[in-house]
């Protein structure tokens, strides 16, 4: 309605509305799409977004009183093009912020990341990783118990389910490794992506030929595409939009 970022809290009785706290973190222009939240060792907010009015990749955090709009900081990231569709955010074992979106201008898949400091945009190192035809769409991040990082994302040219990974040095492109994941029709809409406690990658996503919910999984050497499992998880009706994955404390998969 406003087109602003909104946050929303609840500690305990969720299931009432009335327990909810709601507040609009950034009301400057146009902004709010494709976000994305974590949280750190140290419970302090990140949420990772787009400004559409300045078509911006922005960042907002706050530490506490987080319902209260002005204990928000926020900073927009990348300014060069038209850049920050499909933000997907992470925190490594640092406390290190992590993102991946897409820049629209290149139709490259592009990572954005900080230390400390990070309401200061020079402090933000950027780089694309992927560069080869249309991709980085539907944008997925996580980060392993090495601190390796891993993104699941899709390819437009060749409407493959894609994946990209780095161990080290991840803001230097060629020290990612890329491998097209599922290639079978249209596939790799609306990804999302986990990682299990023995650093096992589990992604979910729409096979937009079937209209089915899809999932496949690697456990080693994954950037070697016949080392992936894939399954069609529902093919009833028409399923698999929008899709969210969780990993719990006995490594089963949840996805809604």
């Amino acid at each position: 309605s406003n087109g602003d970022l909104k946050y929303a809290t609840c500690s305990s009785g969720c299931t009432t509305a009335s327990n909810w706290d709601i507040v609009s973190v950034d009301t400057t222009g146009v902004v709010g799409a494709y976000a994305s939240i974590a949280i750190d060792s140290n419970d302090a907010l990140h949420i990772s977004y787009y400004d559409d009015t300045n078509d911006d990749l922005k960042y907002a955090t706050c530490s506490s009183g987080c319902t209260t709009a002005s204990n928000w900081d926020k900073v927009s990231v990348d300014t060069t093009g038209y850049v920050g569709r499909f933000t997907s955010i992470a925190i490594d074992s640092n406390d290190a912020v992590h993102i991946s979106y897409m820049d629209v201008t290149n139709y490259d898949l592009k990572y954005a990341t900080c230390s400390s400091g990070c309401t200061t945009a020079s402090n933000w190192d950027k780089v694309s990783i992927d560069t080869t035809g249309i991709v980085g769409y539907h944008t997925s991040i996580a980060i392993d118990s090495n601190d390796a990082l891993h993104i699941s994302y899709y390819e437009s040219t060749n409407d493959d389910l894609k994946y990209a990974t780095c161990s080290s040095g991840c803001t230097t492109a060629s020290n990612w490794d890329k491998v097209s994941v599922d290639t079978t029709g249209n596939v790799g809409y609306y990804t999302s992506i986990a990682i299990d406690s023995n650093d096992a990658v589990h992604i979910s996503y729409l096979d937009f030929t079937n209209i089915d919910l899809k999932y496949a999984t690697c456990s080693s050497g994954c950037t070697t595409a016949s080392n992936w499992d894939i399954v069609s998880v529902d093919t009833t009706g028409n399923v698999g939009y929008y899709t969210s994955i969780a990993i719990d404390s006995n490594d089963a998969v949840h996805i809604s």
